[in-house]
């Protein structure tokens, strides 16, 4: 099984992947099953760029969906165990959300029995357009939030959209 990901994180200053810290991340099964948080305790507003600050923090609902990290990472690794199959994930910038994943789940000890521990990439021109157009036909979708990427990145895997 195929599980398409996508993270928010505070920066990309200098593209440091050590810099950055994880605020919220998102997962899309082939088979539809969804899971996201939020986390409450891994960063301040002061670790955060300007664009975070504006296209990022706005869109959290930390009432709804706020867990903290240690919470997060023990109902993921349950979420993907709950498979009962072998679990590959797969992203579009695997260099930025592949090392915020891993590492959150090595640090709280939740590696899923099941995870494969190899990212696919899923990038590329096709893969880029047809994400372009599932924000096109999606009007509530909103882009840099990680549950609505990994959305349009599911979709944009099976193929074309254009209803």
């Amino acid at each position: 099984m195929i599980v398409y990901f996508d993270t928010e994180f505070t920066s990309l200053d200098f593209g440091l992947v050590f810099d950055m810290k994880l605020i919220s991340a998102g997962f899309v099964a082939e088979n539809g099953e969804e899971f996201y948080f939020e986390l409450l305790d891994n960063y301040q507003k002061s670790d955060c760029s300007g664009f975070v600050l504006e296209a990022v923090l706005p869109h959290l609902n930390n009432a709804k969906h706020g867990l903290l990290s240690a919470q997060a990472a023990s109902k993921l690794k349950a979420w993907v165990e709950a498979f009962g199959e072998p679990i590959y994930m797969a992203c579009d910038a695997p260099n930025y959300d592949w090392p915020l994943v891993n590492d959150f789940l090595l640090d709280y000890k939740c590696w899923p029995e099941n995870l494969d521990g190899l990212p696919l990439n899923v990038s590329g021109y096709l893969s880029l357009e047809r994400v372009e157009k599932y924000f096109e036909y999606q009007p509530m979708a909103i882009r840099h939030h990680s549950l609505w990427d990994a959305r349009a990145l599911a979709a944009a895997s099976k193929g074309p959209i254009n209803d």
